[in-house]
């Protein structure tokens, strides 16, 4: 550090190093704390009426779909 007070502006180039540092992680946090909200938030189950299972093979896809069974109490 010695040598930059001699060559150089040293507090300019300290408050670009600050600035160079501090910016993009408030950016990152700034952006990642929405993000991980989300994920959590959609987590939570959700009553659904159909499941479909999707599975990728090497040339083509597998669809499944599975939909519940009604036992017909809810008729009567």
């Amino acid at each position: 550090r010695e040598r930059l007070k001699l060559w150089c502006n040293y507090k300019l180039i300290m408050k670009a190093e600050y600035l160079f540092f501090y910016v993009p992680t408030v950016i990152i946090l700034g952006l990642c704390i929405p993000a991980f909200t989300t994920i959590y938030a959609l987590e939570e189950l959700v009553a659904s009426t159909m499941t479909v299972k999707v599975t990728g093979r090497q040339w083509y896809w597998v669809y499944e779909i599975e939909s519940p069974t009604d036992d017909g109490d809810d008729d009567e």
